[in-house]
């Protein structure tokens, strides 16, 4: 148990944002290696970065500036070196034994914020506050690394009592682009059997689950297309000239607007939502040019394309209000998924053995996105099977709140769990 949460704690002391997830990545490899992890895959033989777009940075400049960074906080050089700056691993282990090839996912980058820091705050009263400015783990992701890890070693300590092959897959860039397609893209998840997947501070019933629950999957991924959307006006003196302007930010906050205005599908979840703007050169200029980062996100295929025809409408609309043009950055869709009931039933048998878990929900709400959906969906488009875990545990604040911390004692639970479903045939 202490191994794990030393994990987290460390995870969470160093935190890295998606597809700059070196320090993590190298510290993976240097864990696995010791633990006796007899294949280890990292660089771009996890990822494919040919994928990889703006406003990826995964330059040269910026690849050696991260493997330098891993290094000044404590990871091995030449381990951060053999990565080449690009970030993911996966950890092989075949027993040799007939039986399922079986993968988890485990995502290990952060979120572009700063944490809490104050007094009363755990993290900052036992000393694994976040020490990288702008970056939180405020999703749990640390403690998904920390479990994939206590899982190797388990499976290390008694590899014997295991079937099959078990390939343990640590993630970059959940939280941001092409995490997950980069490695299916790869071919990592073709030959795969089973599939799961965790996250800690899910719901059921539409409750969080708090600790000593969990549930045995979710059903309710959604689909997340994103777009950096930008309106091309053109500059004017707002009382000299004003009839020769064209508003690019008026563009911008008309069509936010209108876009949050877009009524929901009857037939599932669905949403849509502006979360950047910017725009502007000063106060006594019109604005010439102005961006808006926007997604919409839907539960199934007619839901998302729903979305996405309202989506230009309003902005083919506004661009004809506002006399102006408009292009866009379309960063790719992560998929909607959903859990498989057989899977779903070996995690609820498997549970109940845990006397951790005190109460077992069947079928849990995720109701947002997660690219393990990606790897889901591959699983199942070659007759495999998986499911999506939500883990129960008591928290200070929700997800993606810089005061997110939960109880570390929901860890080894989930590693004697994730043990458990692995050892049947």
């Amino acid at each position: 148990m202490q191994n794990v949460i030393n994990y987290r704690r460390e995870f969470h002391k160093y935190p890295e944002t998606s597809w700059n997830e070196i320090r993590t990545s190298a510290r993976i490899i240097e864990i696995l290696t010791e633990i006796g992890v007899p294949e280890i895959l990292f660089g771009e033989d996890v990822v494919d970065i040919s994928l990889l777009k703006s406003p990826i940075d995964l330059s040269k400049k910026t690849r050696e500036a991260n493997m330098q960074r891993a290094v000044s906080q404590g990871a091995n050089q030449k381990t951060a070196e053999q990565t080449d700056g690009y970030p993911g691993v996966i950890g092989i282990i075949d027993t040799g034994k007939p039986g399922p090839i079986f993968a988890l996912r485990f995502d290990i980058d952060c979120l572009p914020y700063d944490e809490f820091c104050e007094a009363g705050y755990r993290p900052f009263d036992e000393q694994y506050i976040s020490v990288v400015p702008g970056c939180v783990h405020a999703c749990g992701h640390d403690a998904h690394a920390a479990i994939g890890l206590g899982l190797a070693r388990e499976i290390m300590t008694h590899r014997e009592d295991y079937y099959g092959k078990i390939k343990l897959i640590f993630q970059p860039a959940e939280e941001g682009n092409f995490g997950a397609l980069s490695i299916v893209s790869k071919g990592h998840l073709d030959d795969v059997d089973r599939f799961l997947a965790i996250h800690l501070a899910l719901s059921a019933e539409n409750e969080p689950l708090p600790s000593h629950t969990l549930c045995c999957g979710v059903k309710d991924f959604m689909s997340c297309q994103q777009l950096d959307v930008t309106f091309h006006g053109r500059a004017a003196h707002p009382c000299g000239a004003a009839q020769e302007g064209k508003n690019a930010l008026l563009a911008c906050c008309s069509a936010a607007l209108n876009l949050h205005s877009i009524a929901m599908h009857e037939k599932g979840l669905g949403r849509v939502n502006v979360g950047m703007i910017h725009g502007g050169d000063c106060t006594n200029t019109i604005c010439p040019e102005c961006t808006i980062g926007l997604e919409f996100r839907g539960q199934y295929r007619e839901i998302t394309e729903y979305f996405k025809r309202r989506v230009f409408d309003i902005l083919d609309g506004t661009s004809r209000q506002y006399d102006l043009n408009y292009t866009y950055v379309d960063h790719g869709e992560n998929p909607a998924g959903c859990s498989d009931d057989t899977m779903m039933h070996i995690v609820q048998e498997e549970a109940a053995e845990i006397p951790w878990f005190s109460h077992i929900y069947y079928e849990g709400n995720l109701g947002g996105t997660d690219d393990a959906a990606a790897m889901l969906n591959r699983v199942q488009e070659h007759g495999g099977i998986g499911s999506y875990i939500g883990i129960g545990c008591d928290v200070t604040a929700p997800l993606h709140n810089p005061k997110f911390d939960f109880d570390e004692t929901c860890m080894e639970p989930t590693v004697a769990l994730l043990a458990r479903i692995l050892k049947r045939k």
